[in-house]
């Protein structure tokens, strides 16, 4: 016999009552108000259950939909060219360049431009960095 928890409430309830105990009798009260809490505790666990099973619900929908924006996001930006040097992740990466022939972004940190060059990870083309008479400002970096 396999019973839920409400129904297994409900059985010792009328197990209880079946007795006919004295209703007088203190340890009558006791098994009533222990009866009755395994009743509230048992809709308690039941309404839990199907918040659970919203809330899982809710879950998967956010996953799937998570899933689509990574393929539209997949589609548009391919990670091995997201960073100079085929790098997934830009952090630490303060400085920001763009192909003038494919518009291509490379984010780049200090020292590889204090290489002087790169070239650009789409294109291949050869983007140089001369600021001898320039100097760089905070309005030069990528924010985070």
């Amino acid at each position: 016999m396999n019973m839920q928890i409400n129904e297994k409430a409900a059985y010792v309830r009328g197990l209880i009552e079946g007795l006919e105990l004295d209703p007088k009798d203190k340890q009558t009260k006791v098994f009533k108000q222990i009866s009755e809490l395994l009743v509230e505790m048992a809709q308690e666990i039941k309404d839990l259950e199907e918040c659970y099973d919203d809330v899982c619900d809710q879950v998967d929908a956010i996953s799937e939909d998570l899933a689509g924006i990574e393929d539209v996001i997949g589609e548009e930006m391919d990670d091995d060219s997201f960073c100079y040097g085929g790098k997934g992740d830009c952090e630490g990466l303060a400085y920001e360049v763009t192909c003038p022939t494919c518009g291509n972004v490379e984010y780049l940190d200090e020292d590889a431009l204090n290489e002087g060059s790169i070239n650009c990870s789409q294109c291949g083309e050869l983007l140089e960095f001369d600021y001898s008479d320039d100097e760089l400002d905070d309005d030069d970096t990528v924010e985070e």
